[in-house]
Order: C-alpha cells, then structure tokens, then sequence
C-alpha cells in the first residue's frame, strides 16, 4: 500500500511540475508576443527585465539586481538606458540619500497597465471552456498554490 502511495505522491508532483513548466511557456510565448509592440523601443533582454520588475516598482537598484540576476553594473546600465528611453524615473529616496528609488514613468506604467490588461485577458481565455465545477477546483488549487509560494518569500 505504501507503495501505491508513493507512485500516486510521485505521479502527482509530476504532474504539478508540467503544469508549472506549461504556465511558463504560456507566459513566455505571450510576452514575446507582446514585446514586439515595443521592438521598436526595447530589445527583448530589456523587455523581460521590465516585466521581471514591474510588480516590484516602485524599488531600488538592489531589488531590480535580485530580480533580474544582473549584476550591479548591469543593472545600473540597464536603468540609465531605461532612464534616458522616458520609461524609467530614478528619485533620491527622502528616507535615505543613499538610496535611489526606480519607478516608472507615467507613459510607460500605463503601456504596463495596458499589457498586464492583455495578460489578464488571455488568462481569462484559458477559463472560457471550464465548467463551474472545474473552475472551483481550480480556484481552491491555486489558492492553495498561492499560499505556499507566497511562504516561500518569507
């Protein structure tokens, strides 16, 4: 019995993890997609790193480091470059002069408000074929999802 429940235990992380590695392809599929509304603008590298920090804005340099694995070089030149394009503000912090607060500028958080709105919509595409029943399950199995992610942070 024992052993039947390990395989079930097993079959079942198998599962998550595809399922965790499917909304990542979805994701990614759908930002570069969406990057080509800006290819003009940025290159996909600076894209992504836009999306990977534009949860955490308003932040400082090390937080945008943490999140987007650059270097602090890096990621002092890829917000100067984000600076001069209008899309990012840098601002003294008035808690600490040593600090630089990022943000960004009111034209690009709308552009961000505008893509996480497209995001949101293909998101909810995905739901349009689920029944009531499925979407319930799905609803407590992302909160549950969800709430040990969120302990992961901690």
């Amino acid at each position: 019995m024992d052993n039947h429940r390990e395989n079930a235990s097993r079959n079942s992380r198998e599962r998550f993890k595809k399922m965790c590695r499917l909304l990542e392809i979805s994701n990614r599929n759908f930002f570069s997609n969406d990057w080509k509304r800006y290819s003009k603008l940025l290159t996909p590298q600076q894209y992504n790193h836009l999306m990977l920090i534009r949860l955490a804005l308003p932040c400082n340099l090390s937080h945008i480091m943490a999140l987007t694995g650059l270097t602090s070089a890096g990621a002092s030149i890829f917000t100067d470059k984000m600076v001069k394009l209008g899309i990012l503000l840098r601002e003294e912090d008035p808690v600490d002069r040593r600090n630089v607060i990022i943000s960004f500028t009111p034209q690009a958080q709308q552009a961000v408000d505008e893509t996480e709105e497209l995001l949101n919509q293909s998101i909810t595409r995905f739901f349009d074929t689920c029944s009531a029943e499925e979407i319930d399950i799905i609803n407590r199995a992302s909160s549950l999802v969800c709430t040990k992610l969120a302990s992961l942070d901690r």
